[in-house]
């Protein structure tokens, strides 16, 4: 997106953003930012409503497989929902889980698959007509179809077995293209309206407002499960993510763009969004040669981002399910423990963003390598934890793991055109929802092999995972170092060859002078 195409509601702060003085006090950094709020109201109110349904389904998935698919008495079921472990056998437990986490490795592979192949075509879409709002609001919609349709199935509880559960949980989220889609819109969206210098801080500011909405969705989902019944939770996530889609439409402005001949042409939609070209062209634009070695940083940060986001969406898959069995939590546990989790995060992630990377420069690669390091000390906790309490420790250990998506976002940004983001973005968010087609099914499976053995063992995989990870972000932090002595040096050339100028001109003056003077 170009900057004579940003829309009109947010031109004015692109030119503004350029010109933030670095003497603001933090009370007038954050009147700035509130005063200069675009997408990040959607975000939130799409996030929160998308945890507590996902809280709430697990419920669903786990009562349905108790009640209707594995037929156990009331008895059992409702001492299975209560975590009373009196009322029920723990391989009966071990069934309904098993259950359970087949179903969430068929869900995971659905909406791996579908949104991959959405987002190919919606980077290169966006970028060619410089429309980020369809590509924001499409999956908002879809997603509010599933929360109704997952209303309907909590309402048909006898009627309706878990893979109908699990059909009406995944394929409207998928067929809109989820969260894949909707952050591939903001995150293009807020890299066009932002200067270099100011990139890494309003990404960080909307990762930031994503993260606030999953710690609320998580302790609205579990205190309100419980009054509300999942009917309600499900009816009251459905009427937050419309209120989302309202926002988006009603809010964000996308100004007119003038046609060109060909575009007269009103070449049909389909034909034109579904063109197999445009993304040969995405990834051709993705994996071009550019300055500062800008086809291998590519590279480097896609790998990077499959090892971070696989195994991060394969322990979502089943860390629920692990707490459950390991230290008998409830949802009201669970929910506690991803609060606690949330504020740490966020506070590693203020420290990390305005005294790592705003006051100490330090670079972003090094934000990464340093969020991986606490990352893997976390998962090595999680892995052996003996207690619930034990556990929580980890959430301390893992306090800037939060710093490790910012700054892959921030270090893309940083090496693509804002007239590529949509593009560039778009391959970035197909290698994220690649991501639960492979490790969802890989964590679920590999939770089943171990549930009776060592059902923390997924925890190791990713520790490993997260370690091998940790070369690609020193070549970045290399690269960056040389890349800035490359353009210090360029600078160095250009001011000594200005100067030298100088002289001249001024040596040529006084020549003039003097023979003027004869």
């Amino acid at each position: 997106m170009s900057v004579r195409n940003i829309p009109n509601a947010i031109s004015m702060e692109f030119l503004e953003t350029k010109g933030i003085s670095k003497s603001l006090t933090t009370w007038q950094k954050v009147k700035y930012i509130a005063t200069h709020i675009t997408v990040e109201p959607v975000v939130f109110f799409y996030i929160l409503p998308g945890i507590m349904c996902l809280l709430a389904s697990q419920n669903l998935y786990l009562e349905k497989a108790c009640s209707v698919n594995l037929k156990y008495n009331s008895t059992v079921c409702d001492a299975m929902v209560r975590r009373d472990q009196t009322g029920y056998e723990s391989f009966q437990e071990d069934e309904v889980q098993r259950m359970v986490s087949k179903m969430l490795s068929i869900k995971t592979a659905i909406i791996g698959f579908f949104p991959t192949l959405l987002l190919l075509f919606f980077g290169s879409w966006s970028d060619r007509h410089c429309r980020r709002k369809p590509v924001i609001l499409i999956p908002i919609i879809c997603d509010t179809i599933s929360a109704l349709e997952l209303l309907l199935t909590a309402h048909f509880f006898f009627e309706l077995s878990i893979e109908y559960t699990m059909v009406a949980d995944s394929l409207p989220y998928a067929f809109g293209g989820g969260w894949s889609c909707v952050f591939l819109g903001v995150f293009s969206y807020v890299s066009g309206i932002s200067s270099e210098e100011d990139r890494t801080i309003r990404i960080g500011a909307l990762s930031m407002f994503q993260n606030v909405a999953m710690a609320i969705g998580n302790v609205t989902g579990g205190l309100l499960i419980g009054p509300l019944g999942l009917r309600g939770a499900y009816m009251f996530a459905a009427l937050l993510m419309s209120s989302a889609a309202i926002y988006g439409l009603i809010v964000i402005k996308e100004e007119k763009i003038v046609k060109d001949e060909e575009a007269r042409l009103q070449k049909n939609f389909l034909k034109d969004f579904f063109d197999i070209n445009h993304v040969k062209n995405t990834f051709k634009i993705c994996f071009k040669e550019g300055p500062s070695n800008r086809k291998w940083k590519t590279v480097v940060i896609l790998i990077a981002t499959a090892m971070i986001i696989g195994p991060l969406q394969g322990e979502l898959a089943v860390v629920y399910l692990y707490t459950r069995i390991k230290f008998g939590w409830s949802e009201v546990d669970f929910t506690i423990y991803n609060t606690v989790q949330f504020f740490i995060q966020t506070a590693g992630s203020i420290f990390a963003l305005t005294y790592f990377s705003k006051k100490l420069k330090i670079d972003d690669a090094m934000l990464g390598i340093i969020a991986l390091f606490s990352k893997i000390s976390a998962c090595l906790i999680y892995a052996f934890a003996p207690s619930g309490h034990f556990f929580f420790l980890g959430s301390i250990a893992e306090v800037f793991h939060g710093t490790c998506h910012i700054a892959l976002r921030s270090l893309m940004a940083k090496i693509v055109p804002p007239h590529e983001l949509g593009q560039s973005n778009s391959v970035f968010g197909v290698c994220e929802a690649l991501m639960p087609l492979v490790f969802g099914p890989m964590y679920s499976i590999l939770y089943n092999r171990t549930l009776g053995v060592f059902p923390g063992g997924f925890y190791l995989i990713s520790a490993v995972l997260y370690f091998i990870t940790l070369p690609l972000f020193f070549w970045l932090y290399k690269s960056s170092k040389k890349d800035k002595k490359i353009a210090l040096e360029k600078a160095k050339d250009a001011e000594q060859e200005q100067e030298l100028l100088q002289k001249n001109n001024l040596s040529s003056q006084r020549k003039s002078v003097d023979i003027t003077n004869k």
